[in-house]
């Protein structure tokens, strides 16, 4: 048998880096994409190994033929995806990105991508080409947490914004108390009866205010707790 001619080498070039691609991305549960920079992002090439990771052909996603790539992103993570790629983009970098997709069955699975714009010499954006690998174990762990950690943040904040305007008000009402035991008093036997109410506002205002401080000190305890563990999941 002769060896291959050198155009015959070359020709094979391409197909054998194709299937080392196939090999390495289908072995880390992972895939390679390039979609075209237009409103739908139209899916031009995916490796077949996305079907082990999402569930789904990649016949599906080439020219968008029943789902985008979009479309796999958890809808809790996509502001945060675009906000990063676009950001990446204007920049012309690349970009590292750690989110949640939705596969065909079970639940969401914690992905990294990286990925990065093909710019024409005319300065045009002409694809978006990246490579998305499941992340697992202890890794995946530390993004949920961090995850619970953002959305038990932005969910407290509205409350400590509360707290403080009930501490706003509750020392309002402290000064309001004080100036009517003041205004009491110098009216004499006429002002007791108003006396008796304004301590009493000044006592509900002083239990108020103790109960809305341990509502704020619970709150930023809670969240220390949990800051400390994702800090000590990633140093580990």
């Amino acid at each position: 048998m002769q060896g291959a001619t050198a155009n015959e080498r070359v020709d094979r070039a391409p197909r054998d880096e194709l299937g080392i691609m196939h090999s390495i991305t289908g072995r880390m549960r992972g895939f390679l994409y390039r979609q075209l920079n237009d409103a739908t992002y139209t899916v031009v090439y995916a490796t077949p190994s996305i079907a082990a990771l999402t569930g789904y052909p990649a016949s599906d996603f080439v020219n968008n033929a029943v789902r985008t790539l979009p479309s796999l992103t958890e809808r809790e993570d996509e502001a945060y995806v675009v906000d990063i790629v676009r950001k990446a983009l204007a920049n012309r970098e690349p970009w590292t990105i750690d989110y949640r997709i939705k596969p065909a069955s079970g639940g969401p699975v914690w992905v990294r991508e990286v990925g990065g714009g093909v710019f024409a010499e005319t300065g045009e954006l002409r694809y978006l080409e990246g490579f998305v690998m499941e992340v697992q174990g202890e890794r995946a762990a530390r993004l949920a947490s961090e995850s619970r950690l953002a959305s038990m943040t932005a969910a407290t904040n509205p409350i400590l914004a509360d707290v403080d305007e009930i501490l706003k008000t509750i020392r309002t009402l402290s000064i309001l108390s004080f100036n009517a035991r003041v205004e009491a008093a110098r009216a004499g036997d006429a002002g007791r009866g108003f006396t008796v109410v304004a301590s009493e506002m000044k006592r509900l205002a002083d239990d108020t205010d103790k109960l809305a401080k341990r509502i704020s000190e619970r709150v930023t305890v809670a969240r220390q707790v949990l800051a400390t563990s994702v800090s000590n999941g990633a140093s580990r």
